[in-house]
Protein backbone atom coordinates (compact mmCIF):
# COMPACT_ATOMS: atom_id res chain seq x y z
CA UNK A 1 0.00 0.00 0.00
CA UNK A 2 2.66 2.36 0.77
CA UNK A 3 4.45 1.40 -2.19
CA UNK A 4 1.53 2.14 -4.48
CA UNK A 5 1.01 5.28 -2.86
CA UNK A 6 4.87 6.52 -3.09
CA UNK A 7 4.56 5.65 -6.31
CA UNK A 8 1.96 7.63 -7.48
CA UNK A 9 3.45 10.87 -4.91
CA UNK A 10 6.54 10.11 -7.20
CA UNK A 11 4.53 10.35 -10.29
CA UNK A 12 2.42 12.90 -9.45
CA UNK A 13 5.95 15.40 -8.66
CA UNK A 14 7.46 14.35 -11.94
CA UNK A 15 4.91 15.23 -13.61
CA UNK A 16 4.27 18.70 -11.92
CA UNK A 17 8.15 19.08 -12.42
CA UNK A 18 7.64 18.58 -16.40
CA UNK A 19 5.28 21.87 -15.88
CA UNK A 20 7.47 23.61 -13.71
CA UNK A 21 10.72 23.40 -16.07
CA UNK A 22 8.26 24.76 -19.04
CA UNK A 23 6.98 27.53 -16.73
CA UNK A 24 10.47 28.37 -16.32
CA UNK A 25 11.78 28.63 -19.69
CA UNK A 26 8.74 30.36 -20.59
CA UNK A 27 9.39 33.15 -17.71
CA UNK A 28 12.76 33.60 -18.50
CA UNK A 29 12.33 33.21 -22.39
CA UNK A 30 9.51 36.08 -22.04
CA UNK A 31 12.02 38.10 -19.54
CA UNK A 32 14.73 38.72 -21.96
CA UNK A 33 11.82 39.55 -24.70
CA UNK A 34 10.00 42.03 -22.89
CA UNK A 35 12.84 43.81 -21.06
CA UNK A 36 13.62 47.33 -22.19
CA UNK A 37 11.14 47.68 -25.30
CA UNK A 38 11.84 51.34 -25.08
CA UNK A 39 15.61 50.40 -25.76
CA UNK A 40 15.97 53.42 -28.40
CA UNK A 41 14.00 56.12 -25.43
CA UNK A 42 11.52 56.54 -28.47
CA UNK A 43 13.71 56.93 -31.71
CA UNK A 44 12.27 54.74 -34.18
CA UNK A 45 15.71 53.57 -35.63
CA UNK A 46 14.37 50.57 -37.87
CA UNK A 47 12.10 51.97 -40.85
CA UNK A 48 9.73 49.56 -41.15
CA UNK A 49 8.92 50.80 -37.72
CA UNK A 50 8.31 53.85 -39.38
CA UNK A 51 6.57 52.68 -41.94
CA UNK A 52 4.08 50.35 -39.55
CA UNK A 53 3.88 53.72 -37.15
CA UNK A 54 2.96 56.25 -40.14
CA UNK A 55 0.26 53.81 -41.30
CA UNK A 56 -0.95 52.88 -37.63
CA UNK A 57 -1.14 56.82 -37.04
CA UNK A 58 -3.45 57.26 -40.64
CA UNK A 59 -6.23 54.90 -39.91
CA UNK A 60 -9.38 55.94 -37.57
CA UNK A 61 -12.16 53.85 -36.85
CA UNK A 62 -14.08 53.09 -38.71
CA UNK A 63 -14.15 56.43 -40.97
CA UNK A 64 -10.46 56.01 -42.70
CA UNK A 65 -9.32 52.32 -42.58
CA UNK A 66 -6.87 52.13 -45.23
CA UNK A 67 -2.91 52.31 -44.30
CA UNK A 68 -1.84 53.73 -47.85
CA UNK A 69 1.14 50.35 -46.89
CA UNK A 70 0.87 47.08 -48.53
CA UNK A 71 4.92 46.18 -47.58
CA UNK A 72 2.34 44.56 -44.60
CA UNK A 73 -0.66 43.10 -44.45
CA UNK A 74 -3.30 45.60 -42.36
CA UNK A 75 -4.05 43.34 -39.34
CA UNK A 76 -0.95 44.35 -37.22
CA UNK A 77 -2.10 47.82 -38.10
CA UNK A 78 -5.11 47.79 -36.99
CA UNK A 79 -4.77 45.70 -34.01
CA UNK A 80 -1.92 48.51 -32.88
CA UNK A 81 -4.41 51.14 -33.36
CA UNK A 82 -7.06 49.37 -31.65
CA UNK A 83 -5.07 48.71 -28.76
CA UNK A 84 -4.42 52.28 -28.89
CA UNK A 85 -7.40 53.71 -29.08
CA UNK A 86 -8.33 51.32 -26.08
CA UNK A 87 -4.83 53.16 -23.99
CA UNK A 88 -6.41 56.58 -25.42
CA UNK A 89 -10.11 55.99 -24.10
CA UNK A 90 -7.91 54.59 -20.39
CA UNK A 91 -5.32 57.54 -19.94
CA UNK A 92 -6.90 60.62 -22.28
CA UNK A 93 -3.32 60.51 -23.94
CA UNK A 94 -3.67 60.74 -27.56
CA UNK A 95 -0.12 60.29 -28.04
CA UNK A 96 -0.62 56.37 -28.38
CA UNK A 97 -2.77 57.02 -31.78
CA UNK A 98 -0.61 59.76 -32.94
CA UNK A 99 3.13 59.80 -31.78
CA UNK A 100 5.73 56.82 -33.63
CA UNK A 101 7.59 55.98 -30.47
CA UNK A 102 4.12 55.45 -28.29
CA UNK A 103 2.81 53.20 -31.60
CA UNK A 104 6.43 51.46 -31.47
CA UNK A 105 6.07 50.72 -28.19
CA UNK A 106 2.47 48.94 -28.72
CA UNK A 107 4.18 47.02 -31.42
CA UNK A 108 6.74 45.86 -29.70
CA UNK A 109 4.80 44.95 -26.42
CA UNK A 110 3.02 42.36 -29.03
CA UNK A 111 5.87 41.23 -30.91
CA UNK A 112 7.36 40.34 -27.51
CA UNK A 113 3.62 38.49 -26.71
CA UNK A 114 3.48 36.16 -29.91
CA UNK A 115 7.18 35.60 -29.06
CA UNK A 116 6.96 34.61 -25.61
CA UNK A 117 3.23 32.67 -26.84
CA UNK A 118 5.72 30.63 -29.57
CA UNK A 119 7.65 28.89 -26.59
CA UNK A 120 4.50 27.47 -25.51
CA UNK A 121 3.53 26.28 -28.94
CA UNK A 122 6.96 24.34 -30.40
CA UNK A 123 6.29 22.72 -26.73
CA UNK A 124 2.84 21.86 -27.60
CA UNK A 125 4.04 21.30 -31.50
CA UNK A 126 6.78 18.61 -30.57
CA UNK A 127 4.68 17.14 -27.78
CA UNK A 128 2.11 16.10 -30.21
CA UNK A 129 4.55 15.35 -33.14
CA UNK A 130 6.95 13.08 -31.02
CA UNK A 131 4.71 12.38 -27.49
CA UNK A 132 8.63 13.00 -26.60
CA UNK A 133 8.14 15.72 -23.29
CA UNK A 134 12.52 15.90 -22.86
CA UNK A 135 12.76 16.85 -27.21
CA UNK A 136 9.44 19.37 -26.31
CA UNK A 137 10.76 21.28 -23.37
CA UNK A 138 14.29 21.03 -25.37
CA UNK A 139 12.91 22.28 -28.44
CA UNK A 140 11.50 25.43 -26.04
CA UNK A 141 14.31 26.20 -24.81
CA UNK A 142 16.57 26.53 -27.78
CA UNK A 143 13.78 28.79 -29.12
CA UNK A 144 13.29 31.00 -25.95
CA UNK A 145 17.17 31.44 -26.02
CA UNK A 146 17.98 32.30 -29.56
CA UNK A 147 19.34 35.73 -29.64
CA UNK A 148 17.14 36.61 -33.03
CA UNK A 149 13.79 35.79 -31.37
CA UNK A 150 15.20 37.90 -28.07
CA UNK A 151 15.71 40.60 -30.84
CA UNK A 152 12.66 40.35 -33.35
CA UNK A 153 10.76 40.79 -30.00
CA UNK A 154 12.39 43.96 -29.24
CA UNK A 155 10.94 45.71 -32.85
CA UNK A 156 7.58 46.15 -34.00
CA UNK A 157 7.66 44.35 -36.87
CA UNK A 158 5.53 41.24 -38.03
CA UNK A 159 8.54 38.63 -37.56
CA UNK A 160 7.08 37.37 -34.25
CA UNK A 161 3.89 37.22 -35.03
CA UNK A 162 4.56 34.85 -38.24
CA UNK A 163 6.07 32.38 -36.24
CA UNK A 164 3.48 32.41 -34.06
CA UNK A 165 0.57 32.11 -37.23
CA UNK A 166 3.27 29.54 -38.70
CA UNK A 167 3.27 26.85 -35.20
CA UNK A 168 -0.29 27.24 -34.51
CA UNK A 169 -0.92 26.28 -38.23
CA UNK A 170 1.71 23.47 -38.30
CA UNK A 171 0.09 22.38 -34.53
CA UNK A 172 -3.57 22.42 -36.12
CA UNK A 173 -1.89 20.38 -39.86
CA UNK A 174 -0.71 17.52 -37.62
CA UNK A 175 -3.95 17.56 -35.94
CA UNK A 176 -5.96 16.16 -39.14
CA UNK A 177 -4.16 12.78 -39.24
CA UNK A 178 -6.58 11.64 -36.69
CA UNK A 179 -9.14 14.36 -36.48
CA UNK A 180 -9.91 15.49 -39.84
CA UNK A 181 -13.11 17.42 -38.58
CA UNK A 182 -14.80 20.36 -40.28
CA UNK A 183 -13.92 21.62 -37.13
CA UNK A 184 -10.43 21.89 -37.00
CA UNK A 185 -10.36 23.18 -41.17
CA UNK A 186 -12.20 25.90 -40.13
CA UNK A 187 -9.29 26.90 -37.89
CA UNK A 188 -6.85 26.05 -39.98
CA UNK A 189 -8.37 28.48 -42.45
CA UNK A 190 -9.00 31.20 -40.16
CA UNK A 191 -5.25 31.09 -38.81
CA UNK A 192 -4.39 30.94 -42.54
CA UNK A 193 -5.99 33.52 -43.39
CA UNK A 194 -4.82 35.83 -40.31
CA UNK A 195 -1.13 34.72 -41.58
CA UNK A 196 -2.11 36.49 -45.12
CA UNK A 197 -3.48 39.75 -43.38
CA UNK A 198 -0.51 39.63 -41.62
CA UNK A 199 1.97 39.76 -44.11
CA UNK A 200 0.63 38.54 -47.63
CA UNK A 201 4.30 36.22 -47.90
CA UNK A 202 2.79 33.85 -45.61
CA UNK A 203 0.73 31.92 -48.50
CA UNK A 204 3.97 29.80 -48.32
CA UNK A 205 2.65 28.73 -44.94
CA UNK A 206 -0.34 27.19 -46.48
CA UNK A 207 2.13 24.08 -47.52
CA UNK A 208 1.83 22.91 -44.60
CA UNK A 209 -1.89 21.94 -44.62
CA UNK A 210 -1.91 21.47 -47.83
CA UNK A 211 0.65 18.41 -47.90
CA UNK A 212 -1.18 17.39 -44.74
CA UNK A 213 -4.75 16.69 -46.35
CA UNK A 214 -3.03 15.24 -49.68
CA UNK A 215 -0.85 12.94 -48.33
CA UNK A 216 -3.13 11.76 -45.46
CA UNK A 217 -6.64 12.10 -47.21
CA UNK A 218 -5.24 11.82 -51.15
CA UNK A 219 -8.11 9.17 -52.28
CA UNK A 220 -10.96 10.40 -49.83
CA UNK A 221 -13.00 12.71 -51.79
CA UNK A 222 -15.61 13.08 -49.83
CA UNK A 223 -12.68 15.20 -47.41
CA UNK A 224 -11.68 17.42 -50.11
CA UNK A 225 -14.50 19.59 -49.82
CA UNK A 226 -13.16 20.35 -46.22
CA UNK A 227 -9.93 21.28 -47.46
CA UNK A 228 -11.21 23.58 -49.98
CA UNK A 229 -13.68 25.09 -47.05
CA UNK A 230 -10.52 25.90 -45.50
CA UNK A 231 -9.40 27.98 -48.50
CA UNK A 232 -12.20 29.57 -48.54
CA UNK A 233 -11.92 30.71 -45.24
CA UNK A 234 -8.72 31.63 -45.57
CA UNK A 235 -9.60 34.01 -48.59
CA UNK A 236 -12.52 35.76 -46.10
CA UNK A 237 -10.22 36.26 -43.21
CA UNK A 238 -7.94 37.84 -45.01
CA UNK A 239 -10.15 39.39 -47.37
CA UNK A 240 -11.94 40.89 -43.74
CA UNK A 241 -8.42 42.00 -41.84
CA UNK A 242 -6.51 43.14 -45.32
CA UNK A 243 -9.41 44.58 -47.16
CA UNK A 244 -7.78 47.51 -49.30
CA UNK A 245 -5.65 44.99 -51.16
CA UNK A 246 -8.96 44.51 -53.54
CA UNK A 247 -10.36 48.11 -52.52
CA UNK A 248 -7.34 49.86 -53.42
CA UNK A 249 -5.89 47.34 -55.92
CA UNK A 250 -3.58 49.67 -58.00
CA UNK A 251 -1.60 50.55 -54.73
CA UNK A 252 -1.53 47.39 -53.40
CA UNK A 253 0.01 45.66 -56.72
CA UNK A 254 2.33 48.95 -57.08
CA UNK A 255 3.46 47.62 -53.61
CA UNK A 256 3.95 44.17 -54.52
CA UNK A 257 5.74 44.53 -57.97
CA UNK A 258 8.30 46.97 -55.82
CA UNK A 259 8.87 44.34 -53.33
CA UNK A 260 9.38 41.83 -55.56
CA UNK A 261 11.77 43.12 -57.52
CA UNK A 262 13.79 44.93 -54.40
CA UNK A 263 13.78 41.30 -53.16
CA UNK A 264 15.02 39.38 -56.75
CA UNK A 265 16.97 42.17 -57.46
CA UNK A 266 15.21 43.41 -60.04
CA UNK A 267 14.93 46.78 -58.66
CA UNK A 268 18.60 48.16 -57.95
CA UNK A 269 18.22 50.18 -54.03
CA UNK A 270 21.37 51.17 -51.87
CA UNK A 271 20.07 49.21 -49.14
CA UNK A 272 20.69 45.87 -50.69
CA UNK A 273 24.27 46.39 -51.94
CA UNK A 274 25.23 44.30 -49.48
CA UNK A 275 24.63 41.13 -50.93
CA UNK A 276 26.22 42.12 -54.11
CA UNK A 277 28.84 39.20 -53.55
CA UNK A 278 27.00 36.93 -51.48
CA UNK A 279 27.11 33.55 -52.27
CA UNK A 280 23.23 32.37 -51.96
CA UNK A 281 22.26 29.66 -49.44
CA UNK A 282 25.81 29.75 -47.70
CA UNK A 283 24.82 33.20 -47.05
CA UNK A 284 21.94 32.58 -44.83
CA UNK A 285 23.64 29.42 -43.01
CA UNK A 286 26.27 31.76 -41.84
CA UNK A 287 23.85 33.68 -40.52
CA UNK A 288 21.88 30.84 -38.89
CA UNK A 289 24.55 30.90 -36.48
CA UNK A 290 24.30 34.70 -35.31
CA UNK A 291 21.06 34.04 -35.03
CA UNK A 292 20.01 30.67 -33.12
CA UNK A 293 23.77 29.74 -32.47
CA UNK A 294 26.00 26.45 -33.06
CA UNK A 295 22.55 24.75 -32.70
CA UNK A 296 22.46 25.35 -36.14
CA UNK A 297 24.42 22.94 -37.78
CA UNK A 298 22.75 20.40 -35.73
CA UNK A 299 19.56 21.14 -36.88
CA UNK A 300 20.74 21.40 -40.69
CA UNK A 301 22.49 17.62 -40.26
CA UNK A 302 18.84 16.44 -38.18
CA UNK A 303 16.09 17.28 -41.14
CA UNK A 304 18.76 15.66 -43.31
CA UNK A 305 18.77 12.68 -41.20
CA UNK A 306 14.94 13.49 -40.78
CA UNK A 307 14.81 13.94 -44.51
CA UNK A 308 15.99 10.43 -45.16
CA UNK A 309 14.25 8.40 -42.22
CA UNK A 310 10.81 9.99 -43.78
CA UNK A 311 11.50 8.36 -47.20
CA UNK A 312 12.63 5.61 -45.57
CA UNK A 313 10.35 4.31 -43.37
CA UNK A 314 7.35 6.25 -45.56
CA UNK A 315 6.62 8.31 -41.94
CA UNK A 316 3.88 11.03 -43.77
CA UNK A 317 4.06 12.34 -41.01
CA UNK A 318 8.30 13.68 -41.21
CA UNK A 319 7.14 14.69 -44.19
CA UNK A 320 4.74 16.83 -43.32
CA UNK A 321 6.48 18.25 -40.87
CA UNK A 322 9.47 18.85 -43.37
CA UNK A 323 7.66 19.86 -46.57
CA UNK A 324 7.75 23.66 -45.64
CA UNK A 325 11.12 24.65 -44.47
CA UNK A 326 12.65 22.51 -47.20
CA UNK A 327 10.89 24.35 -49.90
CA UNK A 328 10.71 28.14 -48.27
CA UNK A 329 15.08 27.64 -47.71
CA UNK A 330 15.02 26.57 -51.56
CA UNK A 331 13.24 28.98 -52.65
CA UNK A 332 14.14 32.29 -50.49
CA UNK A 333 17.55 30.82 -50.34
CA UNK A 334 17.90 32.32 -54.44
CA UNK A 335 16.79 35.69 -53.33
CA UNK A 336 19.45 38.33 -54.27
CA UNK A 337 18.26 40.47 -50.92
CA UNK A 338 18.63 38.09 -47.78
CA UNK A 339 17.75 40.07 -44.72
CA UNK A 340 18.20 38.09 -41.78
CA UNK A 341 14.52 38.17 -40.99
CA UNK A 342 13.22 36.43 -43.92
CA UNK A 343 14.75 32.81 -43.15
CA UNK A 344 13.03 33.30 -39.62
CA UNK A 345 10.16 31.24 -40.50
CA UNK A 346 12.20 27.96 -40.57
CA UNK A 347 14.54 28.46 -37.60
CA UNK A 348 11.90 26.70 -35.08
CA UNK A 349 12.20 23.75 -37.57
CA UNK A 350 16.03 24.25 -37.53
CA UNK A 351 15.91 24.15 -33.55
CA UNK A 352 13.47 20.79 -33.35
CA UNK A 353 15.51 19.11 -35.62
CA UNK A 354 19.00 19.83 -33.56
CA UNK A 355 17.04 19.11 -30.62
CA UNK A 356 15.80 15.48 -31.92
CA UNK A 357 19.62 15.15 -33.23
CA UNK A 358 20.73 15.94 -29.46
CA UNK A 359 18.73 12.96 -28.75
CA UNK A 360 18.97 10.70 -31.16
CA UNK A 361 22.70 10.86 -30.42
CA UNK A 362 22.35 10.51 -26.73
CA UNK A 363 20.52 7.40 -27.19
CA UNK A 364 23.37 5.61 -28.88
CA UNK A 365 25.89 7.04 -26.27
CA UNK A 366 24.80 8.12 -23.69
CA UNK A 367 27.40 9.49 -21.35
CA UNK A 368 29.32 11.77 -24.42
CA UNK A 369 25.40 12.31 -25.57
CA UNK A 370 25.22 13.87 -21.84
CA UNK A 371 27.46 15.75 -22.24
CA UNK A 372 27.07 16.86 -25.71
CA UNK A 373 23.29 18.12 -24.67
CA UNK A 374 24.59 20.18 -21.58
CA UNK A 375 27.55 21.68 -23.78
CA UNK A 376 24.86 22.83 -26.71
CA UNK A 377 22.45 24.06 -23.87
CA UNK A 378 24.88 25.86 -21.84
CA UNK A 379 26.08 27.62 -25.53
CA UNK A 380 22.51 28.62 -26.29
CA UNK A 381 21.75 29.88 -22.91
CA UNK A 382 24.85 32.06 -23.04
CA UNK A 383 24.92 33.46 -26.04
CA UNK A 384 21.43 34.53 -25.32
CA UNK A 385 22.25 36.45 -22.19
CA UNK A 386 25.86 37.68 -24.40
CA UNK A 387 23.03 38.88 -26.81
CA UNK A 388 20.90 40.33 -24.41
CA UNK A 389 23.37 42.57 -22.63
CA UNK A 390 22.83 45.19 -25.31
CA UNK A 391 19.87 45.91 -24.18
CA UNK A 392 20.73 46.03 -20.97
CA UNK A 393 22.72 49.80 -21.59
CA UNK A 394 21.68 52.34 -23.68
CA UNK A 395 21.57 52.64 -27.56
CA UNK A 396 25.24 52.95 -28.99
CA UNK A 397 23.43 55.85 -30.78
CA UNK A 398 22.00 57.59 -27.51
CA UNK A 399 24.99 57.43 -25.75
CA UNK A 400 27.88 59.08 -28.89
CA UNK A 401 24.66 61.73 -29.10
CA UNK A 402 25.18 62.36 -25.26
CA UNK A 403 28.70 62.51 -25.89
CA UNK A 404 28.78 64.64 -29.14
CA UNK A 405 26.57 67.14 -26.81
CA UNK A 406 28.63 67.09 -24.50
CA UNK A 407 32.46 67.36 -26.25
CA UNK A 408 31.47 68.99 -29.68
CA UNK A 409 31.90 72.84 -29.81
CA UNK A 410 27.99 74.50 -30.74
CA UNK A 411 28.13 75.54 -34.65
CA UNK A 412 30.46 73.05 -35.80
CA UNK A 413 29.88 71.80 -38.94
CA UNK A 414 29.45 68.09 -39.18
CA UNK A 415 29.09 65.30 -41.65
CA UNK A 416 26.72 62.19 -41.66
CA UNK A 417 25.65 60.08 -43.95
CA UNK A 418 22.62 59.68 -46.45
CA UNK A 419 20.33 56.44 -46.09
CA UNK A 420 21.01 56.22 -42.30
CA UNK A 421 20.18 57.81 -38.84
CA UNK A 422 22.15 60.81 -38.64
CA UNK A 423 23.73 62.26 -34.93
CA UNK A 424 23.32 63.43 -33.12
CA UNK A 425 19.65 62.64 -32.19
CA UNK A 426 17.27 64.93 -30.20
CA UNK A 427 17.38 63.60 -26.48
CA UNK A 428 14.50 65.32 -25.54
CA UNK A 429 11.07 66.78 -27.59
CA UNK A 430 11.97 70.01 -29.30
CA UNK A 431 15.31 70.16 -27.95
CA UNK A 432 17.28 72.54 -29.77
CA UNK A 433 19.54 71.19 -32.60
CA UNK A 434 23.73 72.80 -32.05
CA UNK A 435 25.45 72.23 -35.23
CA UNK A 436 25.17 72.50 -38.50
CA UNK A 437 24.83 69.19 -40.19
CA UNK A 438 24.94 68.06 -43.64
CA UNK A 439 24.39 64.21 -45.36
CA UNK A 440 27.09 63.28 -47.30
CA UNK A 441 25.23 61.57 -50.73
CA UNK A 442 27.40 58.65 -50.48
CA UNK A 443 25.76 56.05 -53.07
CA UNK A 444 25.82 58.14 -56.45
CA UNK A 445 27.35 57.34 -58.88
CA UNK A 446 31.76 57.48 -58.61
CA UNK A 447 32.90 60.42 -61.04
CA UNK A 448 34.84 63.20 -61.06
CA UNK A 449 31.60 65.43 -60.08
CA UNK A 450 31.72 63.13 -57.18
CA UNK A 451 35.18 63.59 -56.64
CA UNK A 452 35.30 67.27 -56.18
CA UNK A 453 32.17 66.82 -54.35
CA UNK A 454 33.78 64.98 -51.70
CA UNK A 455 36.67 67.35 -51.42
CA UNK A 456 34.34 70.26 -50.68
CA UNK A 457 32.72 68.77 -48.43
CA UNK A 458 35.81 67.14 -46.42
CA UNK A 459 37.14 70.74 -46.62
CA UNK A 460 34.81 72.41 -45.32
CA UNK A 461 33.26 70.34 -42.11
CA UNK A 462 34.77 70.31 -38.64
CA UNK A 463 33.62 66.92 -37.50
CA UNK A 464 32.30 63.26 -39.80
CA UNK A 465 29.89 60.98 -38.07
CA UNK A 466 29.76 57.48 -39.16
CA UNK A 467 26.55 56.11 -36.84
CA UNK A 468 26.60 52.07 -38.36
CA UNK A 469 28.59 50.03 -40.96
CA UNK A 470 25.67 49.72 -43.08
CA UNK A 471 27.76 52.18 -46.34
CA UNK A 472 31.22 51.52 -45.08
CA UNK A 473 31.07 47.68 -44.37
CA UNK A 474 29.58 47.32 -48.06
CA UNK A 475 30.74 49.79 -50.20
CA UNK A 476 34.34 49.73 -49.05
CA UNK A 477 34.61 46.20 -50.65
CA UNK A 478 32.87 46.86 -53.75
CA UNK A 479 35.91 48.83 -56.09
CA UNK A 480 34.46 47.46 -59.24
CA UNK A 481 31.39 49.75 -58.24
CA UNK A 482 32.52 52.63 -56.39
CA UNK A 483 36.14 53.10 -56.97
CA UNK A 484 36.03 56.25 -55.78
CA UNK A 485 34.20 55.13 -52.62
CA UNK A 486 36.02 52.81 -51.77
CA UNK A 487 39.52 54.43 -51.66
CA UNK A 488 37.90 57.20 -49.43
CA UNK A 489 36.91 54.94 -46.59
CA UNK A 490 40.26 53.09 -46.45
CA UNK A 491 42.01 56.48 -46.46
CA UNK A 492 39.39 57.52 -44.13
CA UNK A 493 40.00 55.23 -41.58
CA UNK A 494 43.43 55.04 -41.91
CA UNK A 495 44.20 58.93 -40.84
CA UNK A 496 45.23 59.93 -44.71
CA UNK A 497 42.44 62.58 -45.29
CA UNK A 498 43.34 64.85 -42.24
CA UNK A 499 40.22 63.27 -39.86
CA UNK A 500 41.19 61.37 -37.14
CA UNK A 501 39.14 59.34 -35.11
CA UNK A 502 38.11 60.76 -31.46
CA UNK A 503 35.61 58.66 -30.41
CA UNK A 504 33.62 54.87 -31.29
CA UNK A 505 31.16 53.41 -29.50
CA UNK A 506 30.15 49.87 -29.84
CA UNK A 507 27.93 47.32 -27.98
CA UNK A 508 28.59 43.90 -28.92
CA UNK A 509 27.02 40.90 -27.61
CA UNK A 510 29.31 40.54 -24.31
CA UNK A 511 29.18 37.98 -21.30
CA UNK A 512 31.67 39.05 -18.39
CA UNK A 513 34.98 38.54 -20.29
CA UNK A 514 33.74 36.93 -23.59
CA UNK A 515 32.86 40.00 -26.12
CA UNK A 516 31.74 38.72 -29.68
CA UNK A 517 32.15 40.79 -32.89
CA UNK A 518 29.41 40.56 -34.74
CA UNK A 519 30.53 42.79 -37.49
CA UNK A 520 30.13 40.21 -39.86
CA UNK A 521 26.41 39.22 -39.58
CA UNK A 522 24.05 40.06 -41.90
CA UNK A 523 23.85 44.00 -41.41
CA UNK A 524 20.35 44.49 -39.90
CA UNK A 525 21.57 42.06 -37.32
CA UNK A 526 23.79 44.72 -35.87
CA UNK A 527 22.38 48.19 -37.29
CA UNK A 528 19.11 48.73 -35.81
CA UNK A 529 19.72 47.99 -32.73
CA UNK A 530 23.59 48.01 -31.73
CA UNK A 531 25.86 49.75 -34.25
CA UNK A 532 29.32 51.28 -33.82
CA UNK A 533 29.34 55.00 -33.91
CA UNK A 534 32.39 56.51 -34.89
CA UNK A 535 33.61 60.34 -34.70
CA UNK A 536 36.10 61.67 -36.78
CA UNK A 537 37.65 65.55 -36.01
CA UNK A 538 38.98 66.97 -38.84
CA UNK A 539 42.57 67.59 -37.27
CA UNK A 540 44.74 68.52 -40.34
CA UNK A 541 41.97 70.73 -42.46
CA UNK A 542 43.25 69.50 -46.20
CA UNK A 543 42.22 72.39 -48.66
CA UNK A 544 39.88 71.09 -51.32
CA UNK A 545 42.49 71.07 -53.62
CA UNK A 546 44.92 68.90 -51.44
CA UNK A 547 41.70 66.45 -50.40
CA UNK A 548 41.17 65.64 -54.45
CA UNK A 549 44.89 65.12 -55.31
CA UNK A 550 44.76 61.94 -51.96
CA UNK A 551 41.42 61.00 -53.43
CA UNK A 552 42.35 60.62 -56.94
CA UNK A 553 42.33 56.82 -57.67
CA UNK A 554 43.51 57.31 -61.72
Amino acid sequence: MLLKKGKKSLMKFWKNKKIIWLFLIIIVGGFLRFYNLNWDEGSFFHPDERNIANAVVRISFFNQLNPHFFAYGSFPFYLYRLTGDLLVWITKNNSWTTAWPEINLIGRWFSALFSTASIFLIYLTVKKFWQNYLLAIISAFFLAFSPTFIQMAHFAITESLLVFWLLILLLLSLELEKNPTWKNYLKIGIIGGLALATKISAVSFLIIPFTAHFFWYFKKLKIYGRYFFSLLISFLTFSFFSPYVFLDKEKFWESMNYENGVVLGKIAVPYTLQFEKTIPYLFQIKNFFWQIGPVAILGILGIIFLLILGFKKRNKKIIVFLIFPIIYFIYVGTWHTKFIRYMLPILPFIVIAGAWLLLEFRKKQKVFGNLFLIIFLGINFFWSLAFFKIYLSESTRIIASRWIYKNLPQQSKILTEHWDDGLPISLTPNFPQKYRIESLTIYEPDNLTKLNYYAEKLATADYLIINSRRLYGTLMFLPEKYPLTSRYYQLLFRGNLGYQKIAEFTSYPKLLFWEINDDSSEETFQVYDHPKVIIFQNRLQYSKEQLKAILNYD
